[in-house]
């Protein structure tokens, strides 16, 4: 139920984002914390930056802050000076090294791309690239780390308020933000007021049940949903940054977060960008909300990597599983690899669940996956299978490269020498009779169609494996079936001929399931 939310939210959310008033679209970053030329694009009104530790998920969130002129805000508030601050102490050898620092800001308008930098050089300026009268746009900014009132400082700041001796402001917070607790936790509440005292607050919460008591007693989960409700809710056309925030929330609350995040987002008018270091975090967002930052092992520099999907993913998260994984290119692979499974599984004597087959990354990134994979010592139980019309390039040695010296990682290619629709393509050409039945056409119908497509595209221009491709949509139209659907209906029938041209691929997979397996 709760995937076909998320999967409505992000189709009205797409088609959202063209009328946001403001949006910003990209933030490019040089020469602060080891950052040279970093360009991370946001595609999508709720974006999830996630990495590693030290590859700058915060100074990136951080300088989004600094992308706007909020209206009502200190001087100080949401710019560079500020939330990047330098230690230069009056004595003392010890401070931080100024260096030359740009950050550049491209806002996607109804009027058009706009675009602003944040300079330092002995101080900070801003600019606009050449564009006379140009100012930097407003808009209200929330940033919140949901650590808050973590540290004894902290906690012993909003203690003081106990010791005023005039009562403290009480603002009670309105239906609409309790609700948004309520959805996510455990217990209603009676009420929920903001005590305040000059700059600080604390939230002091009532239960039905009759419990009382100050967020200084709540669970970490329970504070943060509190916190969001008290200051999410209400925003209108904001951007919303929030630093990790699954912090102190389980698995089930971080999911129903962020589609509650995103239903503010749809509803409000809200840009959204969170880091987070949670799985369940990343797929509450469609691929192109997730960026992901990682530091290259060669030049130290921070990237951004391609989205990962399903293996890489959990490789770069711990989810680390007692499983075989095979890595494939997309789709049309993994339906030959499953055609080939439904052979090995049985005749094996293995479940399905000792083996899972990623894909929908192409081969040039598998180099990047397998040195991932290496870095979370998960390389040795993945296989990579190429498809067929990379035997002759350059791939399989960079991902050897990448896997690091000594690693012996089994490298695998599809049947055929072209793109893996070719090869079955020519499978369906000479079918025998008995075996259309599992397609759903007698033998002469499906003639009829391939011969037609073969006329149809056979004056095309474009390369090989586009028209394999293109002519292999067309006939999945036709018949009335998923691609993947069909190239596994093959495979099986290819994988149970012993003559067939599948066989060694067959082979080799039985062998490294059986060595798994041992």
């Amino acid at each position: 139920m709760i995937e076909r939310r998320l999967e409505e939210l992000w189709s009205s959310l797409q088609g959202k984002k063209p009328h946001l008033r403001h949006f910003l679209s990209e933030i490019r970053l040089d020469g602060i914390r080891g950052f040279s030329d970093l360009r991370v694009p946001f595609d999508y009104p709720v974006s999830v930056i996630a990495g590693g530790n030290t590859t700058g998920k915060s100074t990136v969130l951080f300088t989004a802050a600094c992308a706007y002129k909020v209206t009502g805000a200190g001087v100080k508030d949401f710019v560079p000076s500020s939330l990047f601050p330098d230690y230069h102490p009056k004595v003392g050898g010890r401070k931080d090294m100024r260096q030359s620092v740009t950050m550049d800001f491209y806002y996607q308008t109804p009027e058009g791309i706009a675009s602003m930098r944040w300079r330092r050089g002995k101080g900070w300026t801003r600019s606009y690239f050449g564009r006379k009268n140009a100012s930097q746009p407003e808009r209200q900014v929330y940033l919140r780390t949901l650590s808050n009132l973590s540290n004894p400082s902290e906690v012993r700041g909003v203690l003081r308020m106990s010791r005023v001796k005039s009562e403290p402001d009480e603002t009670p917070l309105t239906a609409s933000q309790i609700e948004f607790a309520h959805q996510m936790l455990p217990f209603r509440y009676s009420e929920v007021v903001d005590l305040s005292s000059g700059k600080k607050n604390l939230l002091f919460a009532s239960q039905e049940g009759g419990a009382a008591y100050s967020e200084l007693h709540m669970a970490a989960g329970e504070r943060a949903i509190l916190r969001l409700s008290k200051e999410i809710t209400q925003l209108d056309g904001a951007l919303v940054l929030i630093d990790e925030v699954e912090a102190g929330l389980h698995p089930w609350v971080q999911q129903l977060l962020m589609v509650h995040l995103q239903q503010l987002a749809l509803r409000k008018d809200l840009q959204i960008i969170v880091t987070s270091h949670s799985p369940v975090v990343l797929e509450s967002v469609p691929s192109n909300g997730r960026i992901f930052l990682d530091r290259d092992e060669l030049s130290g520099e921070v990237v951004v990597r391609p989205a990962y999907r399903d293996l890489i993913q959990n490789a770069l998260y711990g989810r680390i599983n007692e499983e075989l994984k095979l890595l494939c290119e997309d789709e049309i692979a993994e339906g030959v690899l499953q055609g080939i499974f439904d052979v090995l599984v049985p005749e094996e004597g293995i479940s399905m669940e000792s083996f899972r087959i990623g894909r929908d990354t192409g081969a040039d990134q598998f180099p990047i996956h397998a040195e991932t994979l290496r870095k979370f010592g998960q390389i040795q139980d993945t296989v990579f299978i190429l498809d067929g019309d990379q035997r002759s390039g350059e791939t399989a040695g960079r991902i050897q490269n990448a896997a690091g010296p000594g690693a012996n990682i089994p490298i695998l290619f599809l049947p055929g020498k072209e793109a893996p629709e070719s090869w079955v393509w020519e499978k369906l050409r000479h079918i025998p009779e008995e075996d259309t039945s599992q397609l759903g056409v007698n033998r002469t119908s499906l003639s009829n169609v391939i011969h037609k497509l073969d006329a149809i595209f056979d004056s095309a221009s474009d390369s090989a494996s586009e028209i394999a491709k293109n002519k292999f949509r067309s006939l999945s139209e036709s018949l009335r079936r998923e691609a993947p659907e069909i190239c596994r209906i093959v495979a099986r029938l290819e994988a149970d001929r012993k003559e067939s041209d599948i066989q060694p691929l067959v082979g080799e997979l039985r062998g490294i399931l059986r060595l798994w397996r041992g």
